[in-house]
């Protein structure tokens, strides 16, 4: 439901151009930023707030469209919700935009073209002086030129948990980002990630393990993907008729 949405704000965006793609026109833009942290519309030094307006966003190329998915207002990560009242947006809406400053990659798409850009110019591994792989992919759509759009608020946004990076540089102790810290009462009063309606994080939707092997792993899979995703139903204990399925 989420991605024919933002799909559908990408063709209008660039409805002008040569739309060949289900993703638009993919001569006019290099990255797709539909999870992030943030793109703020200022320096997130100086807070979020009334000094971001309705003209932060009209001033850039953007539509917005309805999206009944979107947590409530007051549900929304604290500094999203002061964006978004502060761009003076209705419920439940998001935007696709020109991106200001995006920040982490939680989930991104890139063109061929923009891939060969990033890999060579913007963050190459070969470069060890680099900062972080999403602090210089901001960079690059904030003054290297990078063509960039970010969907406001994200539709895919991480959860604490293991991963690889976390597993190979085996950390004393984890610090939380600023962002991170200022939603982390939120996320676990709501049960669910930051700016996600019905996700992961209260271990609901766990499918490996969940069954007598990789036959029941990928049928509950499957079950998710049909009831949940595609029909948008929240099928937790107390958020929707019919509860768990097994």
């Amino acid at each position: 439901m989420q991605i024919p949405a933002a799909a559908t704000a990408a063709r209008t965006l660039h409805a002008s151009a040569s739309a060949t793609s289900y993703w638009g026109a993919l001569s006019a833009w290099d990255v797709l930023w539909l999870g992030h942290c943030g793109d703020w519309f200022g320096n997130l030094h100086d807070g979020i707030g009334p000094h971001q307006g309705p003209n932060n966003l009209t001033d850039r190329p953007h539509v917005t469209f309805p999206d009944p998915s979107l947590p409530d207002r007051e549900d929304l990560h604290p500094m999203t919700k002061n964006l978004l009242d502060a761009l003076e947006l209705p419920e439940k809406t998001r935007a696709l935009h020109a991106s200001y400053a995006p920040l982490c990659t939680f989930g991104y798409a890139v063109t061929r073209a923009g891939a060969a850009r990033i890999v060579t110019d913007i963050a190459p591994i070969n470069r060890p002086e680099s900062i972080a792989f999403d602090a210089m992919l901001m960079h690059g759509c904030a003054v290297r030129g990078l063509r960039c759009l970010t969907l406001n608020p994200e539709i895919f946004h991480h959860m604490p948990g293991d991963s690889m990076i976390k597993t190979e540089e085996k950390p004393e102790k984890i610090f939380l980002p600023p962002v991170d810290a200022a939603g982390l009462e939120q996320t676990r009063v709501r049960g669910e990630t930051s700016n996600v309606g019905c996700g992961f994080w209260s271990g609901d939707f766990e499918f490996e393990g969940k069954g007598d092997g990789e036959e029941e792993e990928e049928r509950r899979l499957e079950w998710l993907r049909e009831e949940v995703g595609r029909k948008g139903r929240c099928l937790k204990p107390g958020r929707d008729e019919g509860g768990i399925a097994p």
